[in-house]
């Protein structure tokens, strides 16, 4: 049997998706069943915790490559287990939530979920937004050549996301520390505010400005005067080492 290059491309795709793991974690069967067979569809394989009870002990066993997390759960909401998954691991999470407010979406990122979907969504956008984080996962893997970052008196371990200041170690979220990293690696360059919005949420608008201000000034807090995060106005950031 012939097999043309693309065929064979399709196959090795559908390989690669297969070895992908998503932990759908929801208790409403009118979104389990759909999404789970377009999941399914999509090559990926999918594991469904209906109980926020049972959500962290089900990611333990199951390890999956990325978990799609509803906020309103029985036994323990979904604030609750997206804090307790990243107390021990840094896989990528997605917000499922009826919740509209741009507090409640600032709130949630900053958690250190990877992204918010709000209901009802499209299955395809999820699946969208589900592959671009694998992808962005995956060319980070392959770009980060040093694992050491230095930004004036904070030292930035990239391999394992820890931040200290003059030998002190702080805490950060997820986002912010990916906003770190950015600016570590953009010293006196001016930094739009749409290439974090893009490079580090992932997406151009589906965001308000509002989501990477509120980052930054928590962020501003944290490292407090180490290094300057300049503001400009209507456009972004510049750092300075103090």
């Amino acid at each position: 049997m012939y097999w043309d290059d693309y065929t064979v491309y399709a196959i090795l795709l559908n390989q690669l998706s297969l070895m992908q793991k998503i932990l759908l974690i929801e208790d409403d069967t009118g979104i389990i069943t759909p999404l789970s067979l377009y999941i399914e569809q999509s090559g990926y394989t999918i594991v469904v915790c209906q109980s926020g009870a049972t959500a962290l002990e089900l990611f333990t066993t199951e390890k999956p490559t990325l978990v799609v997390l509803d906020i309103n759960l029985p036994g323990k909401n979904g604030i609750e287990i997206c804090e307790e998954i990243r107390a021990i691991s840094e896989t990528p999470i997605i917000i499922l939530s009826a919740r509209e407010s741009e507090d409640d979406k600032v709130m949630l990122l900053g958690l250190w979920a990877d992204d918010y979907v709000s209901k009802p969504f499209s299955p395809r956008e999820l699946m969208a937004r589900i592959a671009t984080i694998l992808k962005r996962i995956e060319s980070r893997k392959k770009i980060k050549i040093s694992k050491i970052l230095t930004l004036g008196n904070i030292t930035i371990d990239v391999k394992n996301f820890t931040v200290e200041i003059a030998g002190i170690g702080i805490k950060l979220t997820k986002t912010e520390f990916a906003i770190l990293e950015y600016f570590a690696k953009n010293i006196d360059s001016v930094i739009k505010r749409e290439s974090l919005m893009k490079d580090i949420i992932g997406y151009d608008n589906y965001v308000y400005d509002r989501t990477i201000d509120t980052h930054v000034k928590n962020l501003r807090k944290k490292i407090g005067n180490s290094v300057e995060i300049e503001t400009i106005r209507g456009i972004g950031y510049r750092i300075h080492i103090v």
